[in-house]
Formats: C-alpha cells, structure tokens, sequence
C-alpha cells in the first residue's frame, strides 16, 4: 500500500511539472539555441524539438528557424533573434525580426507578443516585428491590436495619400519640401492603444509612433521571409 501511494504521489508530480508542448522545429539554419525554463544550459535545436511553455529560442548572427505552432501557425526568426513561448498564447520578442503568419483565432485564445516597445495582439494575420535600433511592425494581412508598455503613445496617423500629394503640389522651395515632409501625418493622438489595418507599418521612436503606407522596402522585406519560409518548408 505504501509503494502504490509513493508511485501515485510521483505520478502526480511529474503529470504536474510536465511542460506543455506550444509548437516544434520545422527547419534549422546555422546555430540555433534553446534554453528550457529553470535552466541555464543551452542547448543545440535541431528539426523536429517540441518547443515547450518557457522554452527561449536564440539565433546566431547566421542562425534562423522555422517553427510551426500547434495551430498551424508558421512563425520565422531570422538572424540575431530571440523569442521566448511563455504559454500558447502569448510569446515576448526581445531582439532581432521575426516573421509571424497566424492562423485565425477566437478572441479568447489571441496570440499576444511582447516587444521592447508595445504588446501585439493577434486573432490571425501576418506580420514582421522588428526589435532592432529601427523598431516597427509591418503588418501585410489582417489587423493587429497594439498596446502601449507604459505612458501613452503619441501617435501620428498617416494623412489620406491624396489630401497628402495636393499638399505637396502646392510647395515649390527644397526647403518647403522638407518641412511637407514632417506634416504628412494627422495630428497627434494620445492613446495607450491602437489598431493597425493591413497594408500599413509603424514605426516606433519612444513613445512616438509613426503609421506610414506600405513601402517597396517592406515588400522586400516580406519577400525576405516567405522566400525564407518556402525554402525552409523543402
């Protein structure tokens, strides 16, 4: 009697240390490291990990994966990131760019990714997070909800694209040019959140945020990753 209770009390133990098991490894390109929750080792990933709630995820400055998420849910970390799976949901984005392609999802199981900057709220889309110097999200399909960490965000709208050229029609100066330059945004607005419509990018300099039109640069970008993942999927 007394080993039965010892084997179900360890069984009940081990059951509830058991990590829960978000996604796992489709591909690997040069170094790509994991460290597990309480621990400080790191170890190497190779194809076919099951990436667990807590697991961190580093790539080498020539390292990138490819992970795809129990929901089918594709997500690319390029070269010098790191993403940490705190649980199904909800993921923190420290450094480097990660190409994100999200199934749909209900409001109760959102995907939410913590960044330096901003909390991203995801039902399902497609998007790039860029935490480098130059941070900002371009955001191809879908909408996201983005959150402010701290102080609200002064945030400047991009002008209506016509409103915009007739403004610019009317400068003649370099000088003026330069000053039309500044005013292609609406008036600031001061809000913690803030939705974000497909075809546009912010770009994020403390607590000011700057929503421009999808650029031919973001279209490279884009490419940069589905090619990547196109790739990766061979």
């Amino acid at each position: 009697m007394k080993q039965f209770f010892l084997f179900m009390l360890t069984a009940f133990f081990t059951l509830a240390s058991a990590s829960i098991s978000v996604g796992s490894v489709e591909k690997v390109s040069g170094s790509v490291k994991v460290q597990s929750e309480n621990s400080i080792k790191k170890r190497n990933v190779s194809v076919g990990l099951e990436i667990q709630e807590g697991d961190l995820i580093t790539t080498s400055k020539k390292g990138s994966a490819l992970i795809k998420l129990r929901d089918g849910s594709s997500v690319v970390l390029d070269t010098s990131s790191t993403l940490h799976f705190k649980s199904s949901n909800s993921a923190e984005q420290t450094s480097g760019k990660v190409f994100y392609k999200i199934t749909s999802r209900d409001a109760q199981n959102s995907l939410k990714i913590k960044t330096p900057f901003a909390i991203i709220g995801i039902k399902g889309t497609t998007f790039i997070v860029n935490t480098t110097a130059n941070a900002s999200v371009i955001l191809k399909e879908g909408s996201i909800g983005i959150q402010s960490l701290k102080e609200e965000f002064e945030l400047y709208r991009k002008k209506v694209q016509e409103e915009f050229n007739n403004y610019v029609s009317h400068q003649q100066s370099e000088f003026e040019k330069y000053k039309n330059a500044q005013n292609k945004y609406a008036v600031a607005e001061s809000t913690k959140e803030f939705d974000l419509e497909a075809g546009n990018r912010v770009s994020f300099i403390s607590n000011r945020v700057n929503e421009d039109a999808w650029s031919q640069e973001d279209d490279a970008e884009f490419e940069h990753f589905e090619k990547l993942l196109k790739a990766m999927k061979h």
